[in-house]
């Protein structure tokens, strides 16, 4: 079908297997060429994000003269396995992405989830209803879309779930436009944009947060539910901390409360679990006379003990505008060690603003240093960033990451 009807687009809206059922064959290559009959597939260029992974075929007919077709797949991973994404932001970037590439003359652009019929009619829907805008001067009809689109193929868009969904996405298409920001403008719109859709902290599910007053040195910038990191093992697995995707890697970060006295030993837990390779420390331990962050390192040549963890201090050097120190955790129980680098910042003031931002370029560049030589930029071991001292230096500062 794709050399036939000279597709050069192709939509993947599922993952090869979802709740321990398959959805869809792989129908490429993982490396080199692999053949479905007389028709030869090679991979010729992958790239993985965190929401979508792209990938580029050259496909060839065996013993044909024709010239081979170039193929490029978008495969969207970040469907859950049960009901829809939490927001569409990332279906809208998806299907920008896909829009850009797909020029006309390419052939019709195959779109499939497993059945073809859902997640394939939510996307195309959401298509039809931009291109209605963009024509007919922000009139729109989901409705009348879906049952056009039923006419033509069964159940597409087979739930309430969906459906609603769709109307999320058109209207964050409509408040955001595009997201896509000049450089120069970017503080501005950042700020324009952030006011229309952020939720407000209380509006997010954190009843695990407000179960653990005592683990939080603030009520108000609480992890939620759904993206806290859990401690393993522990009965009281809550920590002050939450997943942050990057832009090619979900989870790449955490981003934690500056440790308490009692919030220590949980800290290196995590650390130590997580494998995490590099400590970003935005604060100092005391900022206007007042704790920010308890000193959960050992000065130089010693050790600090918390509870089954003993933090050895193996390195201190200090740069400028950081210090970096490299230090071994130990989990004595286990009997297990992990190396870990922290880089902390000296010259970030209370209010949230750097003195020099060429610093938080080089600790940037540093951070990817250490990964590279650790091999720490896997798709397993998150980046560990410790902020002052209820994370609203990143909140303020969000540009950065």
């Amino acid at each position: 079908m794709v050399w036939q009807e000279r597709s050069q687009s192709i939509v993947m809206l599922a993952n090869l297997v979802e709740a321990s059922s398959v959805k869809c064959h792989k129908y490429w290559p993982e490396t080199g060429t692999l053949s479905f009959g007389p028709f030869n597939v090679t991979i010729t260029g992958q790239q993985i994000l965190a929401d979508y992974t792209t990938r580029e075929f050259s496909v060839q007919l065996s013993e044909s003269s024709e010239p081979a077709l170039s193929v490029t797949q978008f495969h969207f991973t970040a469907w859950p396995d049960h009901g829809v994404p939490d927001y569409a932001t990332s279906l809208l970037a998806f299907h920008k992405k896909v829009k850009k590439h797909h020029k006309r003359g390419m052939g019709p652009m195959i779109v499939h989830c497993s059945a073809g019929v859902g997640r394939t009619g939510t996307l195309i829907t959401i298509d039809c209803v931009l291109e209605q805008l963009q024509e007919e001067e922000k009139v729109v009809d989901i409705a009348g879309v879906i049952i056009h689109l039923r006419t033509q193929r069964m159940k597409m868009v087979q739930s309430l779930e969906q459906y609603m969904f769709i109307h999320d996405a058109i209207l964050e298409a409509v408040t955001c436009g595009d997201t896509q920001i000049d450089a120069s403008l970017f503080s501005r719109r950042i700020t324009e944009v952030l006011e229309k859709v952020s939720p407000k902290p209380c509006e997010i599910p954190r009843n695990k947060a407000l179960q653990h007053p005592f683990k939080n040195r603030n009520d108000y910038y609480l992890p939620s539910d759904d993206w806290g990191v859990v401690l393993r093992g522990d009965k009281q697995d809550y920590i002050h901390a939450t997943f942050v995707n990057g832009y090619k890697q979900k989870r790449a970060f955490i981003i934690a409360q500056s440790p308490m006295e009692s919030t220590a030993r949980d800290f290196w837990k995590m650390v130590h679990d997580r494998k995490c390779g590099v400590i970003v420390m935005l604060c100092d331990l005391l900022e206007d006379g007042q704790e920010t962050c308890y000193q959960y390192w050992p000065v130089r040549g010693g050790m600090a003990q918390f509870r089954e963890y003993t933090v050895d201090l193996m390195e201190e050097k200090p740069v400028k505008g950081f210090v970096m120190r490299t230090l071994v955790v130990v989990n004595e129980k286990a009997g297990s060690a992990h190396q870990v680098v922290q880089l902390h910042m000296t010259n970030w003031s209370p209010d949230g603003s750097c003195s020099h931002l060429a610093t938080i370029t080089s600790v940037i560049n540093e951070m990817s240093a250490i990964q590279r030589r650790t091999g720490k930029q896997s798709y397993h071991s998150p980046l560990q960033v410790c902020m002052w001292p209820v994370c609203v230096r990143l909140v303020l500062n969000s540009g950065m990451m």
